[in-house]
């Protein structure tokens, strides 16, 4: 298990970052393709992006077996004000900060930008008993055909949303959604399945009662992915071992929260705003006061 943080001038630089900390511990990079037993990944610049999607396998430096599902980056310009009037381009120098865990390995890439601003890109391998596929999966801020307008996030009482062109929530942006960000590759009913899958049906109940109004301390609770059956029911297919959902309300980003013997680092979902969920750009601005806590191996 690693921690990895410094500056970065490029996407150039933010990929040269993410191969050379992955490669030292335990991957194998060939061509633009990560590779760590049956885990692969393939990382690239695209443009002013840098982009993620996964796969099977790799031959020559080329994924194989590439996902169904859009790829994942970081880059994306969200806009906010009143008329959607205010762009936050990522603009360099950035800051970053790559977790590498392991047992099940998974990788957290986080960009800090305008002081206040994050994306990421995230990747690893599911050890969800039951599944076809291998598990590989992956997913960031923004995918390929997403959209920088803030949307209303589903509320803490449980409600809908009223827009699908940004959602940064980790597995909570369907293919209706902001087009399906990254995927798990689960084939639980089909070939080649890798997407289909949502992330908030029992987040809201634990962390809606987060902070607590006794002591003020914020619960962190597993980040637990389903896929949709022909059933009409639910399967799950990761539940993550790394990251966890946590409100930042008496919290600061980046805060390092020690639970002896584990240590965790938070981010807001993109840019911490009041009220505590998402609302439609005139009133927030920022994707509330959910966030996330990574896994900590650093001094």
């Amino acid at each position: 298990m690693a921690y990895v943080t410094g500056t970065a001038n490029s996407y150039a630089d933010l990929l040269a970052a993410l191969q050379a900390a992955c490669t030292a511990n335990g991957y194998t990079l060939t061509g633009n393709v990560l590779s760590k037993g049956t885990l692969f990944v393939e990382a690239k610049v695209v443009g002013s992006t840098l982009q993620i999607q996964g796969g099977s396998g790799q031959s020559g430096g080329v994924l194989s077996g590439r996902s169904n599902a859009q790829p994942s980056l970081i880059g994306l310009t969200v806009y906010t004000g009143p008329t959607a009037a205010v762009a936050h381009p990522i603009v360099f120098p950035v800051t970053y900060e790559i977790h590498l865990n392991a047992a099940p390995d998974e990788v957290y890439l986080f960009v800090n930008y305008e002081t206040t601003c994050y994306q990421y890109l995230a990747f690893g391998q599911s050890d969800q008993p039951g599944l076809v596929g291998s598990g590989n999966w992956y997913y960031g801020t923004a995918g390929t055909n997403t959209s920088g307008s803030i949307w209303d996030f589903r509320t803490i009482g449980g409600g809908g949303t009223n827009g699908s062109t940004f959602n940064p929530g980790l597995f909570d942006a369907l293919q209706g959604y902001g087009g399906g960000i990254g995927g798990i590759d689960h084939q639980m009913d089909a070939a080649g399945q890798w997407s289909s899958y949502v992330s908030y049906p029992d987040r809201w109940p634990i962390q809606q009662n987060s902070p607590s109004a006794w002591n003020g301390e914020s619960v962190l609770s597993p980040i637990i992915v389903y896929t949709f059956r022909p059933s009409s029911l639910f399967s799950p297919v990761l539940q993550t071992r790394h990251i966890r959902w946590v409100m930042l309300d008496n919290l600061v980003d980046r805060q390092i929260i020690d639970l002896s013997p584990d240590k965790w680092m938070v981010y807001p979902l993109w840019r911490r705003s009041s009220p505590r969920t998402y609302e439609p750009t005139p009133a927030g601005g920022g994707t509330g006061t959910l966030g996330y806590a990574v896994r900590y191996t650093g001094p």
